[in-house]
């Protein structure tokens, strides 16, 4: 299995401490190891890490019957009460507080946001009142997932969700235009979050790999990497351009539409496509996702973006 351990390293002549790679299941592991680094590194005094004893939002009073709380109290089909529990802990209730009724005769609450999953429409009105969403293509990825599960699914109802967010938040039209156009267009690209055509031919690479690595060249972190950027980071990562023009070769391979800034997915491109450029080749060898590690990695305990 791919690997997805991080690695702390310390620039030694900014003596500022990176930690780099990881995941979210895990980020309250990052955050201890990288502090204790510091606290070691700079001799501060500090007691114990509470973060392990300290629990997730909804998770004061959980317990293992939260869904069939919710089936009983709520009248929520169980999928859906096992989702809500899942993804809420204990706000899952005050989720089901929301739930409006389905019409039907089981389950009796819950409008369902789209056939076949178990996601509710009230969720939508949750997460934009109370865990700041904001916009619907951060919904239908990162919040609910559905566009790595199913596009086009996420497809077929980003205009409702268009809709129920502009409701909660108060969008005018052609605010609510905007934001569904945008989510359109990335979810077009789903499939992962690389063209599909391209998904197959990625193979030790994962798009999370590749995006972390993207993340890294993208040092204003604007979302687009100019060729200063370019420049600066293959440095950094000890593979310094020998001329200016093996910089602006390179950089040009990576800006396919020739607009001067390469995007997260004209990278991927070029990760995939250009196998033979020198600095694709050092970078493939270094973060082929193995034991190689950036900087002195001493504190780490597993690769960097593997």
């Amino acid at each position: 299995p791919v690997s997805r351990d991080h690695i702390i390293s310390t620039n030694p002549d900014t003596d500022i401490t990176f930690i780099t790679g990881g995941k979210w299941t895990t980020y309250r592991e990052m955050a201890e190891d990288v502090l204790n680094k510091v606290i070691a590194r700079k001799g501060l005094k500090a007691g114990p890490c509470l973060t392990d004893k300290r629990p997730l939002r909804g998770g004061v009073g959980y317990h293992k019957n939260v869904p069939i709380q919710l089936v009983q109290e709520f009248g929520v089909s169980e999928e859906t009460a096992k989702h809500l529990a899942s993804a809420y802990g204990m706000n899952a209730f005050d989720v089901c507080k929301m739930a409006k009724p389905s019409g039907k005769a089981w389950p009796k609450f819950g409008a369902v946001l789209v056939e076949g999953y178990p996601h509710l429409e009230c969720e939508i009105e949750y997460q934009c009142k109370n865990e700041m969403a904001t916009t619907v293509y951060d919904m239908l990825t990162t919040r609910m997932r559905l566009a790595f599960v199913n596009r086009e699914a996420a497809l077929a109802v980003a205009p409702k969700v268009a809709d129920l967010m502009a409701e909660t938040l108060g969008w005018s039209r052609k605010e609510k235009k905007r934001q569904l156009a945008s989510a359109l267009e990335g979810l077009a690209v789903f499939g992962g979050p690389i063209p599909v055509k391209m998904g197959s031919e990625l193979s030790a690479t994962t798009v999370t790999d590749l995006r972390s690595l993207f993340a890294k060249f993208d040092i204003d972190g604007n979302g687009t990497m100019d060729i200063k950027e370019l420049v600066q980071m293959a440095e950094a990562l000890g593979y310094p351009f020998k001329s200016s023009d093996e910089a602006s070769a390179t950089f040009r391979h990576m800006d396919k539409d020739g607009t001067g800034r390469i995007t997260e997915n004209e990278f991927i491109a070029w990760w995939v496509h250009e196998k033979d450029d020198e600095l694709r080749k050092k970078l493939g060898e270094q973060f082929q996702f193995s034991g190689d590690k950036l900087g002195d990695g001493s504190g780490s305990r597993g690769v960097m973006f593997g």
